[in-house]
């Protein structure tokens, strides 16, 4: 991430046309997805606690249920440009005898940011060869890292899916 007040950003959802990834299950153990969720969060995308932000907790427990809402923001920082901003939500609620239901919606983007802080930066001749740059090197390497981006979030969707399986059983 480039730390300046102006940016130029170039923003790409990781899966075009969608724009998410949306996964529903029913569950014996609605509760226990949060922590998994949270353990997988740091191991498969491989970052540490710093570039993990918990934005919403709304818990809510009843007397025969309980209702959940928690949504995180994760940033994977690839090179000095760009990074994977990843938004995992997650809702469900869980009753008394244990049954219950889960969704679980992962909004990922591949996002590249350059600086427009000084009068150099803004100019012409720089944008000029600022973007004969990207196209000619750095649009192979972004690619590269939607790639990437495709396989960690669908290592990410499968993890979540066999936890799914093994609790459902």
């Amino acid at each position: 991430m480039v730390w300046a007040r102006t940016k130029l950003l170039i923003w790409d959802y990781i899966f075009e046309p969608a724009k998410d990834v949306k996964l529903g299950m029913s569950t014996k153990a609605a509760e226990s997805y949060y922590k998994k969720i949270n353990e997988l969060i740091r191991t498969i995308f491989n970052v540490p606690d710093a570039y993990v932000q918990e934005k919403s907790y709304d818990w809510e427990r009843g007397e025969d249920s309980s209702k959940f809402e928690v949504e995180w923001e994760v940033n994977k920082i690839l090179d000095r440009y760009s990074y994977l901003a990843i938004e995992v939500e997650l809702k469900g609620f869980a009753s008394k005898a244990g049954d219950g239901k889960v969704s679980v919606r992962i909004k990922p983007r591949l996002i590249t940011e350059y600086p427009q802080d000084t009068v150099w930066q803004q100019s012409i001749l720089y944008e000029m060869l600022r973007r004969m740059w990207h196209k000619l090197y750095y649009h192979k390497k972004r690619m590269e890292y939607l790639n990437f981006g495709k396989e960690v979030i669908t290592s990410f969707e499968s993890s979540i899916k066999h936890y799914s399986e093994t609790v459902n059983q």
